[in-house]
């Protein structure tokens, strides 16, 4: 049966059957001339098979393709042909047999079903734009980051502020004598340590000078020699031995909270092994507060205490 593709010379002639034979210029003017009446690749390609009345059967022996394959690419049926390599070499046999240009079909075929692994084109005439908001979430970003340095550095200010310990000078003893010297050997005196310049400030509760009744009982004071454990140059923070019943000492590093009886601190810090903390016995209703309670040795007018049972407990306690 003719296929009519708007009644055009090219296809009458086609349809009629009257088809060159043995010129390729004019076979493929008839399938250009089909492609240009509107016709897709698959029924072109049937209309020139039909033209020169050959059928599904004998296009299959031409070109060793399943008649199911030829038959479905004249219907344009892409979901029943094999990968599309295989599809364009179909083609492109097809057309070859029934003496169409091949390398015309495989471009139609690609025009009539092209692949969705093919790069599109950039449009013509479209202007690219950004998205406006990635600029604003940019400089919010930015201004996150610029905030979040100047927090540190300000807090890195604050953690160093105040004045250093002063350096201690060091008096090195006299140089050692000569091997070839005999006589005896003098030795200077023992120089005491010199000062750990990281040392950090003491811990300043505000009051806490008026409570406990002077200015020194918010200073480090070095402890007895005798009494020191552990470490030689440990300090006793707190009230002033004669105006303190209860002491607490570190055994080991503890970090030690001393509250008053409306919440208030008094006292706050990581004890170092040694170090101690005299509670003042004229301040009603303090409260140790101590994570690491077993970390503490108590001791009460001097005398050795049971230690602390539990993370937080009343002076009142252990005084009675």
């Amino acid at each position: 049966m003719a296929l009519d593709f708007g009644g055009g010379a090219d296809s009458d002639m086609v349809a009629s059957g009257s088809v060159a034979r043995g010129v390729p210029g004019e076979r493929n003017l008839e399938f250009q001339s089909l492609l240009d009446a509107g016709a897709d690749v698959g029924r072109a390609l049937r209309a020139l098979r039909e033209a020169r009345g050959l059928s599904l059967g004998d296009v299959a022996d031409k070109t060793c393709i399943r008649r199911v394959y030829l038959q479905a690419l004249e219907e344009m049926s892409l979901d029943q042909l094999p990968a599309r390599p295989f599809a364009v070499g179909y083609v492109r046999a097809y057309a070859e047999a029934v003496g169409a240009n091949g390398d015309l079909a495989v471009r139609q075929f690609r025009k009539d079903a092209p692949s969705p692994d093919e790069a599109l084109k950039a449009p013509v005439g479209v202007r690219k734009e950004r998205d406006p908001r990635l600029k604003w979430l940019a400089g919010g970003c930015a201004v996150v980051v610029t905030a979040a340095v100047i927090w540190n550095l300000a807090q890195h200010a604050v953690a160093h502020d105040g004045a250093p310990t002063p350096p201690v000078a060091v008096t090195n003893a006299p140089p050692p004598q000569p091997l070839a010297a005999r006589g005896p050997v003098a030795l200077a005196a023992a120089q005491p340590a010199p000062a750990d310049s990281d040392v950090p400030q003491p811990y300043v509760t505000p009051g806490m000078a008026k409570a406990v009744g002077g200015p020194d009982a918010v200073v480090a004071t070095p402890a007895a020699p005798a009494k020191v454990f552990m470490n030689p140059r440990a300090a006793v923070y707190g009230a002033p031995a004669d105006k303190s019943v209860v002491t607490l000492r570190a055994l080991r590093s503890a970090s030690l909270v001393v509250k008053g009886g409306d919440g208030s601190i008094y006292f706050a810090r990581q004890l170092q092994p040694g170090e101690a903390f005299r509670a003042p016995a004229n301040v009603p209703g303090l409260t140790v507060d101590a994570p690491n309670f077993q970390a503490f040795q108590v001791t009460v007018s001097g005398q050795s205490h049971e230690p602390l049972q539990a993370a937080t407990t009343p002076i009142s306690k252990l005084v009675g």
